[in-house]
Order: C-alpha cells, then sequence, then structure tokens
C-alpha cells in the first residue's frame, strides 16, 4: 500500500517586490512528499531553500501556485487558519533555535502545547516524552540562556516533538553546531525517520549528503529544483 501523499507543492512561484524591482525567488516548483519520506533540500545561500520551507509552513504566502498539507490548501487560508493546521500537523527546527531565553526549557517545550486544551498531567506528560527524545530531559530546569549550542538545539527539538506533529521541517538545523553535536542531530532525525515522520531540511551541511537512513536530495539552484 502506497503511503499517503504528506505534501504538495505545485507550481509554486515566490516574487519580492524591492521599489520598482521585482526578484524572482522560487521558480516554477513541483514537489510531492508521502508521509515518512525525508527529503533534503540542498542549495547554497540564496538559492530559495528557507522561502520554500516557510511556504510549506503557511509562513508565507506564494505569488502564485499552491502548497497542500494531507490535502489542505495551507497557502489559501487565512493566517490564523493556517497557524491553526501548523500547530496540528507541523514541528519547525529553525537555524537560530527561537527559545525565550528566561525560561527553563522545560517551559519552553510547554509553550506549543498551552492552545491545547489539554489537562496539565497529559501536558507534562508529552512534555518529558519529547525531552527523553530529544535527550536533553536532564537539562529541563535549566534556563535556555544557560544551555550549549547543542543543548539549545535538542531543547528546540523537542519544542518541534511536543505536539506529535506528522511533518518536521528544519532550516539549516546544523549552522550553528560543531559537528559533534551535528552527528547528535541527525541520530534524533534518523530516530524520527524510523517513526514514520515526514523530514524536510533545507540544508548546505555535506553531512548530510549521506545520511545512515533513506532519504532523497533535492537540489535547489537560483530559486528551482534542478
Amino acid at each position: 500500500m502506497m503511503s499517503k501523499m504528506m505534501i504538495q507543492i505545485e507550481n509554486l512561484y515566490r516574487t519580492f517586490h524591492h521599489g520598482s524591482n521585482e526578484v524572482s525567488v522560487l521558480k516554477e516548483i513541483n514537489l510531492n512528499i508521502r508521509q515518512g519520506e525525508c527529503v533534503v533540500l540542498k542549495g547554497v545561500s540564496g538559492s530559495g531553500k528557507t522561502t520554500l520551507l516557510s511556504l510549506i509552513a503557511g509562513l508565507d504566502k506564494p505569488s502564485a501556485g499552491k502548497v497542500l498539507i494531507e490535502g489542505e490548501p495551507i497557502s489559501k487560508l487565512p493566517d490564523l487558519f493556517a497557524s491553526e493546521l501548523r500547530a496540528k500537523k507541523i514541528g519547525m527546527i529553525f537555524q537560530h533555535f527561537n527559545l525565550f531565553e528566561h525560561l527553563s526549557v522545560n517551559e519552553n517545550v510547554t509553550i506549543p502545547l498551552i492552545p491545547s486544551g489539554l489537562k496539565m498531567k497529559e501536558i507534562h506528560e508529552k512534555v518529558d516524552e519529547s525531552l527523553t527524545l530529544a535527550n536533553i530531559i536532564h537539562k529541563q530546569e535549566t534556563l535556555a540562556s544557560r544551555l550549549s549550542g547543542g543543548e539549545k538545539q535538542r531543547t528546540a527539538i523537542a519544542r518541534a516533538l511536543v505536539a506529535d506533529p506528522n511533518i518536521i521541517l528544519c532550516d539549516e538545523p546544523t549552522a550553528n553546531l560543531d559537528r559533534d553535536n551535528s552527528l547528535l542531530f541527525i541520530d534524533i532525525l534518523g530516530k524520527l525517520h524510523s517513526m514514520g515522520k515526514t523530514i524536510v531540511i533545507a540544508t548546505h551541511d555535506p553531512l548530510f549528503d549521506s545520511l545512515s537512513f533513506e532519504s532523497t536530495i533535492v537540489p535547489m539552484v537560483d530559486g528551482k529544483i534542478v
């Protein structure tokens, strides 16, 4: 039985206007990603990978074309509905971690569940589960400002996983990590892959060229898939 389609991108264009200039960042992107696939968007800085990720997440809207998440057109939804869909189905891991420095690891990971209406007991269980999976539970009471780069990244992973999304999007996730922490991050991705998560990574890190688990490299040049 074929796995279901998680992400469908059809004839996607993204153009930005700077004064009277028009800059085409993405051109004619077509891409289908099935459940459980790991796709690595490879390309130099400025190739359009990050813009493509933000369109998949519904953080930005295309100039033309569409993005469907499990059949729902996230690119056509008003912002409020797009953010609800994102909260349920997509976990995001950013290059700069985006943690609240004055909050503990535990509090940072709890935040995405606050609007969920879950009981506190369930929230604690989910937070503990994702902290364990991301291998950061031993630091749960530590303030984010006191963490190392690798610990911040693992906290960001736990936060992305806490709502149990089917899709994980990673934007240059190893850009601020040393080699050892990058390899630890890739190990966690391997675990997520074995759990059947759909993973999309935007990166130019050569460590992603030969992952130990099945993945598809999608090269991007000048806003196009080549």
